[in-house]
């Protein structure tokens, strides 16, 4: 990966709208240039999609939710990362070391679906051991460029 393509991640992850015109003009190649090289950036997975970027907070309530188990398996850890995966409204989880096992963050329309959440998909646990709710009252920085 050479200084061209570090500035084509840049541009992109701030606008994956821009041209291949825009992008060449504002890094010094052809369009072609700029072309081939962000198809092999998307085919060598290093730009892994184009996503538009919602407001959370247009939509309902964002939660981070901290996950600590009482026992500890690799079957109860698997069992929650698959359970994790497959509920739409957890939009991302991290396994983490520290006091606690896991950080969900979630995005809820009410408190109240979160409450329901919070029943149906951890106090049904028998392994939970602890989970403590942080709702998310501001967004101070919110980035989501990788540094390059």
């Amino acid at each position: 990966m050479d200084d061209f393509d570090k500035a084509l991640l840049r541009l992109v992850q701030r606008d994956a709208r821009l041209t291949h015109d825009a992008l060449a003009e504002k890094v010094s190649l052809s369009p072609s240039a700029v072309r081939r090289r962000l198809k092999v950036l998307r085919e060598s997975g290093v730009i892994e999609r184009d996503v538009s970027l919602l407001d959370p907070s247009a939509l309902g309530v964002t939660v981070i939710v901290q996950v600590r188990f009482d026992k500890e398996s690799h079957d109860t850890y698997r069992a929650f990362k698959q359970q994790m995966l497959s509920l739409p409204q957890i939009v991302q989880c991290y396994s983490v070391t520290g006091d606690v096992d896991f950080i969900l963050v979630g995005h809820f329309p009410s408190l109240e679906a979160y409450d329901l959440f919070v029943e149906e998909h951890l106090l049904s646990n028998d392994a939970l051991a602890r989970s403590t709710t942080n709702v998310v009252t501001g967004r101070i920085k919110f980035e989501t460029a990788v540094p390059v």
